[in-house]
């Protein structure tokens, strides 16, 4: 083995050992989740679920940045609605409720992590998508029909 050969190797070991080593990111990991639950999710259509351009996905992974919080609340009421016209397949409904939890944990920690004025505004903006979510659940509701019968 040449020189030349030996510093290849070691290049590719280099390679190797750091993809081994790196943590999936936040986004890395909600993407694959996503796209493991929809077959043929792309991410554009994931950039789409996010709220954002098509190319926003790339762009962000470019430049090692992680989504929005604002992509993040939008994505959980989108994972919301899906949930309410999902069928009643409970392991996708499971599945559905599973991403919601990683993406509130992520929230969680960008709160624990905002200054007192930040929270303030994490919080109105949280409180603002469930209330969304409340009033479209609330709007698709019709009256349950009585019938009276007359004998």
């Amino acid at each position: 083995m040449t020189a030349n050969d030996k510093a290849v190797f070691i290049r590719r070991a280099d390679i190797s050992n750091t993809k081994e080593n790196n943590k999936m990111t936040f986004t890395e990991e909600l993407y694959e989740k996503i796209s493991n639950l929809y077959v043929g999710m792309t991410v554009r259509g994931f950039s789409e679920l996010c709220g954002k351009c098509p190319s926003y996905y790339g762009s962000i992974k470019a430049q090692n940045l992680e989504l929005s919080t604002s992509a993040i609340a939008h994505l959980m009421e989108g994972i919301e609605e899906r949930k309410m016209v999902a069928p009643a397949s409970t392991q996708f409904i499971t599945q559905l409720s599973n991403i919601q939890r990683f993406i509130a944990d992520e929230i969680a920690q960008r709160h624990h992590k905002c200054s007192a004025n930040q929270n303030i505004k994490i919080r109105h903006m949280l409180l603002e998508a469930v209330s969304n979510l409340a009033d479209q659940e609330l709007a698709n509701r019709t009256p349950t029909p009585v019938f009276i019968g007359l004998n």
